[in-house]
């Protein structure tokens, strides 16, 4: 095998340069990076860091690193974890042939999933002894679910966003792959350690977009909730309030974290010394979405209400940099937004244009918001209102079809507040199949009409009421759910 390989293609694998020091008695690490990445994510340039030096961090601790190839470095968009697993069962297979032993594994982010997946579902374990996890999604990320919802499919699909690897990790789907894995026969053949960020990254960035949205959903480190980053079978290492989702990888930030437990391929014990989180019972409802295209030429405008003056950030994603829009007050003040940020191209949304209106004191009242594009666009509005929500929800990831009825979501809210919902579910092509409105006050309970194929089904609650004290709100919720039929 050669040593560092920037040009090597899907399904290759190759070293790091040897350490000086080496012991013999440390085995080897296969590095197996994220979403949309490739091997160099582990050696070149970070999307907000810098230069990863991982391998000479690992190389001077005395390890021998080892690199590889997926199918996401071929510039084709994300593959899911089935096609990776199977690619990377092959490559782990070789490598241990290779070093005539088993290997660690130090994965970060969506390259977690694809290891369990080699792992459990291809019979790779023999291969490999223990399993690092750097802010894996377990249990997905509502960030994909936004990316497949109804009012961001226009701006993702323009984006070519939309792939196979981005729909695996909406949270209905890894529901089921949750429930198919962690009772599999080969779940605990392997020692699983988990780690997770709890940083929104630099300013204006397109970490603070995303943990500003996470935000409702629990801490998070802009990609990944820390919940989701856990396994109920792993051993926690830490959550670090001073790492995002890029730096997390960055091996002179992690790798003394991690490093004591990386001697041994042999089974460890799970202790776990501290409560953890879990996935949230209740979501808060602290968003406001609006979407669509935009045709050339032809305004556009939304508008929305906020109950209360508030902190509020709002953020704009349009595939255009010349798109104009603009924020008009419920007291008629104009407010544009500042200079567009282009987003990284290996992350979510990556290629779109970032408009950002911050707000310490955002007027109660309707809001309106108006966008032009001289040529055919799409954008996604995302206001993040930073008040107590006036509505609570319930949201099961798994569903199961009864003889009468799919129950879907329970609403809690205050006895005094009254509200509509107006429901969309598109399917796995982004074919809206029920679009269906209900009225409620206080909490209701709802049921999704009935839907006969199986599969991940991605779900819009736009919500519009007036709380207990009678003042008009928007709220906007999106999950995925899997229907088990």
């Amino acid at each position: 095998m050669i040593l560092i390989d920037q040009n090597a293609a899907p399904g290759e694998w190759f070293l790091g340069e040897a350490p000086k020091n080496r012991n013999p008695s440390y085995p080897p690490i296969v590095f197996v990076q994220g979403r949309n990445s490739s091997a160099s994510s582990w050696f070149s340039e970070t999307i907000y860091h810098g230069l990863n030096d991982l391998d000479k961090v690992a190389r001077d601790a005395g390890y021998q690193t080892v690199f590889l190839e997926l199918f996401d470095s071929d510039d084709t968009g994300s593959r899911n974890q089935w096609d990776n697993g199977k690619l990377l069962f092959t490559l782990l297979r070789d490598i241990s042939t290779h070093f005539g032993q088993k290997v660690n594994i130090i994965a970060h982010s969506k390259g977690g999933i694809d290891a369990q997946t080699a792992l459990v579902h291809y019979d790779a374990y023999p291969y490999a002894g223990r399993v690092f996890t750097l802010s894996a999604p377990h249990s997905g990320s509502h960030l994909a679910d936004l990316s497949f919802s109804w009012y961001a499919t226009w701006l993702a699909d323009l984006l070519g966003q939309n792939d196979d690897g981005t729909f695996s990790l909406q949270t209905g789907e890894m529901a089921q792959f949750r429930k198919i894995t962690d009772m599999h026969q080969n779940a605990k053949k392997n020692s699983y350690f988990t780690t997770a960020g709890a940083s929104h990254g630099p300013l204006l960035s397109s970490l603070s977009l995303g943990g500003a949205y996470l935000s409702s959903y629990g801490e998070n480190d802009g990609l990944v909730n820390v919940w989701s980053s856990l396994l109920p079978y792993g051993r926690h290492l830490f959550t670090d309030q001073d790492l995002d989702h890029d730096s997390i990888r960055v091996g002179s930030r992690f790798f003394s974290k991690v490093e004591p437990f990386l001697k041994s391929t042999e089974a460890s014990s799970i202790k776990v010394t501290e409560p953890l989180p879990s996935i949230p019972a209740e979501i808060e409802a602290q968003h406001i979405i609006r979407g669509g295209p935009l045709s050339a030429g032809k305004p556009v405008k939304h508008s929305f209400a906020i109950e209360e003056t508030a902190k509020a950030d709002f953020f704009v994603l349009s595939a255009e940099r010349e798109t104009k829009l603009l924020l008009r007050s419920p007291s008629g003040i104009v407010i544009t937004p500042e200079k567009p940020l282009a987003v990284p191209s290996k992350t979510y949304f990556g290629g779109a244009w970032l408009h950002l209106f911050q707000m310490d004191q955002a007027e109660e009242g309707i809001w309106e918001l108006s966008l032009q594009s001289i040529t055919n666009d799409a954008f996604l509005f995302i206001g993040h209102i930073d008040l107590p929500s006036p509505v609570l929800l319930t949201f099961p990831g798994l569903l199961r079809k009864t003889a009468k009825k799919q129950n879907l979501l329970q609403i809690r809210g205050n006895t005094k507040t009254d509200y509509k919902c107006q429901w969309r579910v598109i399917d796995r092509d982004g074919a809206l199949i029920h679009d269906f409105t209900t009225q409620a006050q206080g909490a209701s309970q709802n049921d999704l009409p009935p839907i006969l194929k199986e599969g991940t089904y991605n779900i819009t609650v736009e919500i519009e009421g007036t709380n207990e004290h009678g003042k008009p709100f928007n709220r906007t919720i999106i999950r995925s759910v899997y229907l088990l039929v």
